[in-house]
């Protein structure tokens, strides 16, 4: 067996094999080149390789039928064969095809490359292909399979004396809105397989996506007073673009406008609805009840040459005409007329030959270029240029897969430029012998002597080599060495030998990873890369939101694989599902089961249920990262008059919490105080702390404000939430006391009410209510570094710990704040600080704010391991309590034992939950 390329190799255009397989000569396609003065396949070389015994014909578009007449007039007697679709429109492509060409030989003073006569009799002379599919050449078999791509284009295997080659033409898996996708029949495994290559460096948008932004922008376009022009291939993608616009006008999704259909789009659209049966079902039944599913009456208007001036002139609409390319046709003289108003749009469908002027228009659109030249005029471009992925061939994971399934000895591929086949090279297993095929260049493939296909190496089949490569496609989640965190990644291949897979990751890069590190398979993945990016980040950044609302009691005790657990779970939305399988991975390994061929089950009890409910595991990303949680944080708090800043704090050895601060903390209420926790808690996983810190400086300008008149800086009372101020108390007092209680939390007090501050100077016994112990004794005052080396030697001798010794002032006196683990605890040592005020001559007084993160420190150490602890303990300043949630209730004895020697170091008693 033996392939030669003749055209249509390294390239898009003039596509045309010649193969030899037994004693039997054929030749696939005999397309044409769209730019340059060598338009034509090799087609000389077919005297040396043997004058074809039948020619073939995968599909009606130019680059695959344009040379024809060529062949046909070489060898006259040769039969040539397509599918009934593909007569008609190659009929009508070939007799536009000559016109275009009479022009641009016109033009350029160049020679025809045939005549019409010559187009004429080909024409004529094509045949229709058998209706059961299967033609007989010689000692040859002929199969036709459906290819997808557009109306009647098929691919061909090959078959004689043991030996078969598969040759695709142009693919389409996902068929569109009109035609069904390609036909990938099972067994077939051919022993070459020739494969288009043209999208093998990407992978598709998601379709639906893509209809929708080409609908609403053309409607909008409309709607500002424009001409969307949509320049689309006459032959399957203009019914597409027809089809999308019509829907979403019938659903109400955009509004009603006209649809002017010019060029070779509305004889194409005819011949469509002349095979319903080769339509997808709705569309069908559109042709079958209204007789029409592309040109419908009183919204697409087909119209003529003459009538584009008045389509111009008249009110803003949608313009769809050939070429796809703005190459030459209507598409080009409509393009000539409006890129030069910004009002306007041209928005592009489909590939875009390097040469062709739709290409450069994307570069435009891109900044590179700024003007356009169609028919060797310059245009310089302002209207606004988009491209819409409405492909009608196959990406390259679509191909990898294709190819896998076929499991062909040689994978020869062509249709692509050179980026493209490289790509698509690389993707596919170097056990399929992936070629990337030269123009004019024969690949030759023996016969196995003892029987049945080619000479090359044969595959053993592996069962692990095969498990790993039936991930292909999938979404994986996996750890990398070294790293605890879990990712996701589209697994695009796999090299079973080292066990390794090639992935996509969500920002577009390729990882490789071990099979070894791969946690567990989510299943295939059908939808756009960007969807998947957008799900696997999502659920990285934050789970919470995507496992807040899943009911993990439907599942049962025993174990389940996940796709089950997605199937009980009645998960249909992608993120929660990606959000399950993280949180899956973080029960205990006793309850994940792996079976020998590597497939993971999981086994949830109650408790674990729900712990999973509660969300009490340590789950990935159950809580953002601390810039974006504080970020959500000062958007919660946006509007709120009393907010200053928020900061992430450490809480004990394994607790973090956000501090939040207000310029009156006393001001936030516990039921308020309650809401706020609640709403971050859902918002960003974080739990929260409250400052009790107040902004001193705060409270001028706001007296200032309800006394209407510039005021002293007023004296403040932190631990009796007082402020008083030296202004007379104004007729309405009552009314601004109200109001500053609202706003701050503190009471003020005006010159005539008193100073509560002395108050409390008359008494100094550890009973003193105001908690400040005033010296008895008229000793001088010492100096405030001698006074602290006097606190500190003061509680050695004591016994107990102050964690800090600040110096304030009270009524301009010095006044010793001592910085006890808890104002309980400090409550004990009043003797001790009037003593010690007496000997350093000046006031001492307690922090009221008790040291949490000690407080926590000592919990954690006197719960014993065996009560279970779960999560951090909470301190609850306003009741003197410490409560912890443990899974295990202690005994009586037990508890009271550990509350006691909580008690008697912290000043608080411990409450569990």
């Amino acid at each position: 067996m033996k392939v030669t390329v003749l055209g249509g190799g390294s390239e898009i255009g003039a596509s045309c094999l010649h193969i030899q397989i037994g004693e039997t000569n054929i030749l696939i396609d005999a397309g044409m080149r769209m730019h340059g003065e060598d338009r034509l396949p090799m087609l000389g070389m077919t005297d040396e390789l043997g004058k074809p015994d039948v020619l073939l014909v995968t599909h009606a578009h130019a680059d695959h039928i344009g040379a024809l007449p060529v062949v046909h007039t070489l060898y006259p007697d040769v039969p040539i064969f397509a599918t009934p679709p593909t007569v008609d429109l190659l009929q009508l492509m070939m007799k536009d095809s000559f016109k275009i060409l009479t022009e641009q030989s016109r033009m350029n003073q160049t020679l025809m490359p045939y005549t019409e006569e010559q187009m004429q009799q080909l024409v004529e002379a094509v045949r229709v292909f058998p209706a059961n599919g299967v033609l007989k050449i010689g000692n040859t078999t002929i199969t036709a399979y459906r290819a997808g791509h557009i109306m009647g284009a098929v691919m061909f295997l090959l078959e004689n004396d043991g030996e078969r080659i598969l040759v695709t033409g142009d693919l389409s898996f996902r068929g569109g809105r009109t035609i069904p996708g390609a036909k990938v029949a099972d067994g077939i495994q051919p022993d070459v397989v020739v494969m288009e290559s043209t999208y093998g460096n990407r992978l598709h948008t998601d379709r639906n996506t893509e209809e929708k932004r080409l609908a609403e922008n053309v409607a909008e376009t409309i709607a500002n007073g424009g001409f969307a022009l949509i320049p689309a291939f006459a032959l399957g993608r203009a019914q597409e673009v027809l089809l999308v616009l019509q829907d979403y006008m019938e659903k109400g999704l955009i509004p009603s406008f006209p649809i002017y259909v010019d060029g070779l789009v509305t004889p194409v659209s005819r011949i469509y609805r002349n095979y319903p049966h080769y339509l997808k079902g709705p569309v069908a039944h559109r042709v079958r009840t209204n007789g029409d599913a592309f040109l419908t009456e009183g919204r697409c208007i087909p119209v003529s040459a003459k009538e584009r001036e008045s389509v111009i002139n008249g009110k803003p609409a949608c313009i769809v005409a050939s070429s796809g390319m703005l190459t030459g046709g209507a598409s080009a003289w409509y393009a000539k007329h409006l890129v030069t108003n910004p009002k306007h749009a041209v928005y592009l469908t489909g590939y875009q030959d390097e040469e062709s002027p739709g290409k450069k228009l994307l570069a435009l659109a891109e900044g590179k270029e700024d003007t356009l030249d169609i028919d060797g005029t310059s245009y310089q471009v302002k209207c606004r240029v988009d491209k819409f992925g409405l492909s009608a061939h196959a990406d390259a994971s679509e191909m990898t897969r294709f190819i896998e399934t076929l499991d062909p000895t040689y994978t020869l591929l062509v249709h692509g430029d050179d980026d493209a086949r490289a790509a698509l090279g690389d993707k596919i297993h170097p056990r399929f012998h992936p070629i990337l095929t030269e123009n004019g260049e024969t690949y030759p493939f023996d016969k196995r002597k003892e029987g049945s296909g080619v000479v090359g190496k044969k595959y053993r089949r592996n069962r692990e080599q095969e498990r790993l490569r039936s991930y292909i496609g999938h979404v994986l989640l996996y750890n990398k060495d070294g790293e605890n965190t879990l990712k996701f990644g589209l697994c695009q291949n796999v090299h079973p030998k080292i066990a390794t897979f090639y992935c996509d990751t969500p920002k577009g890069k390729l990882a490789k990873v071990e099979a070894t590190h791969m946690m567990e398979t989510l299943g295939p993945w059908g939808l756009s890369m960007e969807t998947f990016a957008d799900v696997a980040s999502r659920v990285l950044t934050f789970s919470r939101p995507m496992l807040k609302d899943v009911n993990w009691d439907l599942l049962p005790d025993y174990i389940l694989s996940l796709q089950e657990i997605f199937q009980r779970l009645k998960l249909a939305d992608e993120a929660q599902q990606f959000a399950v399988a993280l949180a899956l991975q973080s029960i205990p390994e006793s309850h994940r089961h792996v079976d020998l061929e590597g497939r993971v089950g999981y086994k949830l009890d109650r408790e674990l249920r729900f712990q999973l409910s509660n969300l009490d595991l340590p789950i990935q990303a159950i809580k953002m990262n601390a810039n974006h949680a504080m970020d959500a944080v000062r958007d919660y708090f946006a509007e709120h008059p009393r907010f200053l800043r928020c900061g992430v704090q450490e809480n004990g050895t394994e607790n973090e919490h956000i501090l939040l601060s207000f310029d009156f903390p006393n001001s936030i209420a516990d039921a308020e105080r309650k809401k706020i926790t609640n709403a971050i808690k859902q918002q960003t996983g974080w739990d929260v702390v409250f400052s009790d810190s107040v902004r001193h400086e705060a409270f001028q300008p706001l007296l200032a404000s309800l006394l209407e008149k510039n005021v002293a800086m007023p004296s403040v009372h932190i631990h009796d939430a007082v402020v008083m101020t030296k202004e007379a108390k104004p007729e309405n007092s009552a009314h601004i006391m109200e109001q500053f209680k609202q706003t701050t939390g503190f009471r003020l007090q005006f010159a005539e009410d008193g100073d509560v501050a002395a108050a409390g100077s008359t008494a100094g016994s550890a009973g003193d209510k105001s908690g400040i112990y005033m010296p008895e004794t008229t000793v001088a005052p010492l100096e405030n570094n001698q006074a602290i080396a006097v606190a500190k030697q003061y509680a050695s001798d004591y016994g107990v710990t102050i964690f800090k010794t600040g110096m304030k002032q009270m009524n301009g006196h010095d006044l010793m704040e001592l910085h006890f683990i808890s104002p309980e605890v400090a409550s004990r040592y009043g003797d001790m600080m009037q003593a010690l005020s007496n000997e350093i001559g000046m006031a001492v007084t307690y922090a009221r704010s008790p040291k949490q993160n000690e407080i926590i420190r000592i919990t954690n150490q006197a719960i014993p391991a065996e009560w279970g602890q779960q999560g951090n303990p909470s301190v609850h300043m306003d009741k003197g309590e410490v409560s912890v949630k443990v899974a295990n209730e202690p005994g009586a004895a037990e508890l009271a034992e550990i509350n006691e020697e909580m008690e008697a170091e912290t000043g608080y008693t411990l409450q569990l939950k």
